[in-house]
């Protein structure tokens, strides 16, 4: 079984991948009692598949190959899929028999919705297989399962050289590995874990980001409080020089006027870059300013 992806956040969605091959059959179909499933950290199990499905015997071994390949309906094989079956550290022969399993094969998508008060943690996978009063579990039962994840980042404090120390916070049973990355040119970042219901002090030079469950959730590390401001997206921009400055241009959809930014505006735009916060702009111009770009809806605060 594929499952994508291993690490995800509470409210989000999980698809898991089961391959249904009876190809080897030679004489007669056979119709398996099959039930997938997710067994959460708490123990409670929800079914994704509870039912029959009908298993047909594959073309003779002596048919050639060309025969055999028109014998099924084209499949769509995600990219993913493959890569998660290749990753392993198989014998050539086993992965030899899961390529062509994958063509001879049948393919279920399953999708489990992880609920947003979901237990954190380890969850399993189930697949059980019922022919004849028989059972066959998954072949790669060892590695079904993923981790439901959920970090806390408590507003960071300067350092007496001006960096930053902030404290991660990890609530669930299971750890969490994070990379923390700087706003420094060349920067690659460090990779860290963040224990079991534990905590994990991140000191950095410059503000930075917090990565984890795989790089796609981000936590801001900054010493200021409130929501971080962004330039809204959906807006056209360029800058043109000036007599005195460089003026920059801010332009919406197919209208032909443009909102023209110089001095403070242009300075809160220029700051709008989704990781800054409102606190960090000092003075009553920038704040007002501030306050004219977001109820123009140029800027938009994001919560962290």
């Amino acid at each position: 079984m594929s499952i994508f992806p291993r690490l995800t956040r509470r409210g989000s969605q999980v698809t898991i991948h089961w391959n249904f091959n009876a190809s080897r059959l030679t004489q007669a179909h056979i119709m398996p009692y099959v039930r997938i499933g997710v067994q959460a950290p708490d123990g409670q199990l929800t079914l994704l598949h509870d039912g029959h499905l009908l298993g047909l015997p594959g073309p003779p071994p002596a048919r050639p190959v060309a025969d055999v390949a028109a014998q099924h309906l084209p499949k769509s094989v995600p990219l993913l899929v493959l890569a998660s079956y290749l990753s392993g550290r198989q014998p050539r022969a086993q992965l030899v028999d899961m390529l062509e399993g994958m063509q001879t094969g049948r393919h279920y998508y399953f999708p489990f919705a992880v609920a947003p008060d979901a237990p954190l943690g380890r969850y399993t996978l189930l697949s059980e297989l019922y022919v004849d009063g028989r059972v066959q579990h998954s072949g790669t039962a060892v590695q079904d399962f993923f981790f439901v994840e959920e970090l806390h980042l408590a507003p960071a404090t300067r350092t007496p050289t001006g960096g930053l120390l902030a404290l991660l916070t990890n609530p669930g049973p299971e750890p969490v590995p994070v990379r923390v990355v700087e706003y420094l040119p060349g920067s690659t970042g460090t990779v860290q874990e963040v224990p079991a219901q534990g905590t994990l002090t991140v000191q950095t030079a410059t503000p930075g980001v917090v990565l984890y469950s795989e790089e796609r959730e981000a936590l801001p590390l900054t010493d200021a409080p409130g929501p971080v401001f962004l330039r809204n997206q959906r807006l056209l921009t360029w800058d043109k020089a000036g007599a005195d400055e460089t003026i920059t241009f801010v332009m919406a959809g197919e209208e032909d006027e443009a909102y023209e930014l110089s001095g403070p505006t242009q300075a809160v735009w220029r700051r709008a870059d989704g990781l800054s916060t409102r606190a960090e702009l000092p003075g009553p111009e920038l704040q007002a300013a501030y306050q004219d770009l977001l109820d123009a809806g140029m800027i938009l605060e994001l919560p962290r």
